[in-house]
């Protein structure tokens, strides 16, 4: 909205013209309010569980807490039939435990991991009960989930038109200007090899998150974890398991597993990106945001190339390496051509050893920020690791021997990794992908090679959060009592708390692979170990608000995800599989259009200051990489799998108009312009037809409503919902200025 001294004069003008009544009408009429939380149901049941479930052999733990119960009355639990009610299993509650960081709540544990009768299950203390669960094979309770998280991808392309059976989803392509995507005006001269106005060819890639932006470091390290997930279980992929065939026009499905297929139109996406001198530019959107409600095919607003950076470069040369050791089997042509594009990279790099961050004017006006303006070490570190993992060419290890990223030098132990050792893998800091490859590619570095105790299991978990936690004489620890694998609530945490499970994992592999059995570390503690899990269970259910925050996975589940396509489609369900970036409670909630403080109050306890609407992009948005540590995950725990479960297909979401096919005589006032729908929402709120919502559009509309045009199309300007058009659809034009 614009909020200028100019427009509110040319409000009170349009006021005036429409007369005393509609001005009453719109300055007294009532607000359209956002009201309670969409599913807070006041659903909270004293027990928490991962509502999908747990795999037969792995640790299954259950959380009661005082939000719903008094736990310290309670000391024993009961496992039962979900479908009889009779019990099964029963077992000691762990003593009180009192959680000062993420909430206020008293809790208390209840361990059932000896329990494995494959079932449909509830836990039952005193008389609360936890939402139903299963257990069994984790091939079988995971296939579907892996199998979402995988198609959410695919239904996320750009410019490529989606006709989902299992969603109902009917739209597309989008932004079909990408294919030419306008080179921004620079912010210095850095551009050399294009000038401002100049147009590239960009079709492929996904789109980020809840916006229409596609972007380098996100999707560089999404396509990284997803290569990373398959390089390391190809028996978890097949073809055919995430069942686009019928979605998308895409001829490789079928010649490869569908995760390979995925994985290249983000790998594509970077190619393009890729500028002559080796360099990529940094994002792709346009330079202001699309509505809420608006569809991918409905943006034709232009779109813009913008900035470049050598953190975005290097963590491209990251993927595009990875990729071209990936692909090897698969398409050797891809493979090489991956190598190139990364080996181009790694050129620039070195022609720009310091710090590059140049950006574009409107760079941020219309899409994230992404800034990574502070560093560039963990980036150029995975991409050595990278290329020497898949060239076996130790110029790279010499690089990373001789340049100063942080190592120390006092008998070659880690001592200060580049970047901070306890970050999560993300967009921001890769370093955990660069010691994993330098660690499997045999680097020389002393301390993170396979003969030095020190190895880079140190370096790539350093504090995990299960060492200090739960085990040892700190097991009473105050700290994250709910098992996120967090040590602070911030912005997306749920995703970092996965990130750091998964490096779990890595760290136990690589001290079983460099150390004898009996070496005393927390890693060969059956009871260390099965820890490493718990952040994904916590994401499924087991969460202090009760949700899963995974859309279409529990019974109480994110159901309003902050998303565009989800939003315009207007998806009685949202697309499953989605991980939401959860509950946290900082400044980052105040936000331009940002709802959450409408309905918890700005003091609310961490874990607990979480929405599920639409609005609420500060807890609700999903993006690529929020949902590339569950893909890894899943990856890890389902072992192989060979057919994957079909999903249930639904009716066709109607698209309605301005979403399909568009009416042809809404000329309302004779001009020779058909009005227009802006927010694919079905309503011709652009009355005029000039591409815009202005004040000219109430007034056309006050002069023209009761005329054959829109009397004759009731349904198209029906704006106050009353199933007729009268002065009340022109006060609620108005008001939607």
């Amino acid at each position: 909205m614009d909020r200028s001294n100019d427009s509110m004069v040319q409000r009170r003008s349009v006021l005036k013209g429409l007369g005393g009544a509609a001005a009453l009408a719109a300055l007294g009429g009532p607000m359209a309010g956002t009201g309670l939380a969409a599913h807070d149901d006041g659903d909270y049941r004293g027990v928490r569980v991962n509502q999908v479930g747990y795999p037969t052999g792995g640790t299954k733990i259950a959380i009661a807490t005082s939000q719903a119960m008094d736990v310290s009355s309670v000391s024993s639990f009961e496992i039962v039939d979900a479908d009889t009610g009779a019990s099964v299993d029963q077992g000691s509650l762990s003593a009180e435990l009192q959680d000062e960081a993420g909430t206020t709540q008293t809790l208390k544990w209840a361990d059932f991991s000896d329990f494995d009768q494959p079932g449909e299950y509830k836990v039952v203390v005193g008389d609360e009960e936890s939402h139903p669960f299963q257990i069994g094979d984790a091939s079988e309770i995971y296939a579907p989930l892996l199998r979402d998280v995988g198609r959410l991808y695919t239904l996320k392309r750009s410019n490529t038109r989606i006709e989902d059976p299992y969603t109902g989803l009917h739209i597309g392509p989008g932004h079909t200007q990408d294919e030419e995507a306008i080179v921004a005006e620079p912010i210095g001269d850095w551009l050399e090899d294009y000038e401002a106005g100049d147009t590239i060819s960009v079709p492929n890639g996904w789109y980020d998150a809840g916006d229409y932006g596609k972007y380098v470091n996100p999707t560089g390290i999404t396509v990284a974890q997803m290569l990373l997930a398959y390089e390391r279980n190809p028996e978890a992929f097949h073809v055919g398991q995430f069942y686009v065939d019928d979605t998308v026009d895409d001829p490789e499905l079928g010649t490869m597993p569908d995760v390979l297929v995925e994985c290249k139109e983000a790998l594509k996406f970077l190619e393009q990106m890729q500028r002559p001198n080796g360099s990529l530019f940094y994002k792709l959107a346009a330079k202001d945001w699309p509505g809420m409600e608006e569809a991918p095919e409905d943006d034709d607003r232009d779109r813009y190339v913008f900035g470049t950076s050598s953190a975005g470069t290097a963590m491209a040369c990251g993927a595009m390496a990875m990729a071209a050791r990936v692909y090897e089997d698969h398409d050797p042509a891809f493979a090489a051509e991956m190598l190139e594009c990364a080996e181009d990279a790694w050129a620039w790099l070195e022609d720009n050893p310091d710090l590059v961050w140049e950006m574009s004017d409107g760079q941020d006006d219309g899409s994230g920020g992404y800034g990574r303006a502070g560093f560039d070490e963990p980036d150029r570190f995975w991409a050595a690791a990278e290329l020497l993992r898949t060239t076996g060419d130790s110029s790279y290890d010499q690089w990373i021997q001789n340049t100063d990223l942080g190592f120390s030098g006092d008998g070659g132990v880690v001592d200060d990794l580049p970047g901070d050792i306890a970050v999560p893998i993300d967009w921001n800091n890769p370093v955990g992908l660069g010691h994993y490859a330098y660690f499997w590619a045999d680097g020389d570095l002393k301390g993170t090679a396979h003969d030095d105790e020190g190895t880079a299991a140190e370096g790539l978990n350093g504090p995990f959060w299960a060492t200090e936690v739960y085990l040892g004489e700190d097991s009473n620890s105050d700290a994250d009592r709910w098992m996120t694998g967090v040590y602070d609530y911030y912005w997306g945490h749920l995703k970092s708390g996965i990130s750091r499970a998964i490096q779990g994992i890595w760290s136990i592999e690589m001290f079983d692979e460099t150390h004898d059995a009996d070496w005393e570390h927390w890693i060969h503690e059956e009871e260390g170990a099965a820890l490493i899990h718990e952040p994904f269970h916590h994401a499924l259910g087991r969460s202090a608000t009760g949700y899963s925050y995974v859309t279409g996975y529990g019974e109480k589940s994110t159901m309003r995800p902050h998303d565009r396509i989800v939003q315009s489609q207007e998806m009685d369900d949202p697309i499953p599989g989605m991980l939401v970036g959860g509950p946290h409670n900082s400044d980052s909630l105040v936000g331009e259009g940002d709802c959450t403080l409408d309905h918890i109050d700005a003091d609310t306890e961490h874990l607990m200051a979480y929405i599920d609407e639409h609005c609420s992009y500060a807890t609700n948005e999903w993006a690529i990489n929020y949902t590339a540590p569950l893909f890894f995950m899943l990856a890890e725990l389902v072992g192989e799998i060979t057919e994957t479960p079909e999903p249930e297909t639904v009716d066709p979401i109607d698209p309605g108009p301005g979403n399909g096919d568009e009416p042809s005589g809404l000329d309302v006032n004779g001009d020779g312009n058909d009005a227009q729908d802006l927010s694919g929402d079905g309503l011709y709120e652009d009355v005029t037809g000039d591409g815009n919502l202005g004040f000219n559009d109430v007034v056309t509309f006050f002069e023209e409503h009761n005329g054959d045009v829109v009397q004759s199309n009731v349904e198209y300007f029906d704006f106050s919902g009353s199933g007729n058009v009268g002065f009340n659809d022109v006060v609620a034009l108005f008001e939607m200025l």
